[in-house]
């Protein structure tokens, strides 16, 4: 009699285990965002628009990169991100410099983060970032204003 229920629990546990390997992986949020630099952007003393870097992330949680100053993410943003960073691009920005990031991101991204080095890093809005939805395309615009950045839902 034991052996018909060996036999059974065998085919029950291969059976879990066809399954299992057939479940899909979490899909990735696919991103398309378009970074707009406006004309106006990061002013010099003078008032005349400079060029500005831009470093654009992707997140587990947002928790340490909205608690974490300027400076020192500037300095070690892999070190302090390290647990939440998934992926990271940087790059120069002229004024009224419009770019798209296109991308199927890491299938633990939640979040899309920003950061933009302003000058005048003190009275300026350096951060900005939202939720992503998983398994759908987010489609963002990232605006990189006078002195403050943004990220709003795209068309």
């Amino acid at each position: 009699m034991a052996f018909p229920r060996i036999a059974v629990l065998r085919a029950l546990l291969v059976c879990s285990c066809v399954v299992a390997a057939c479940a899909s992986a979490p899909k990735a949020p696919a991103i398309s965002a378009t970074l707009s630099a406006a004309a106006d952007v990061n002013p010099d003393v003078n008032g005349r628009a400079s060029p500005i870097m831009v470093r654009v992330y992707e997140l587990k949680t947002p928790a340490t990169f909205e608690g974490s100053d300027f400076f020192s993410l500037f300095d070690k943003d892999r070190q302090i991100l390290a647990a939440d960073l998934l992926a990271r691009d940087e790059f120069v920005m002229r004024p009224g410099e419009t770019r798209t990031i296109e991308r199927s991101g890491n299938p633990d991204t939640r979040y899309l983060a920003v950061l933009a080095g302003y000058r005048d890093i003190e009275h300026s809005i350096w951060r900005a970032h939202t939720a992503l939805v998983v398994g759908d395309k987010n489609v963002l615009k990232i605006q990189i204003g006078a002195r403050a950045v943004r990220i709003s839902a795209g068309k």
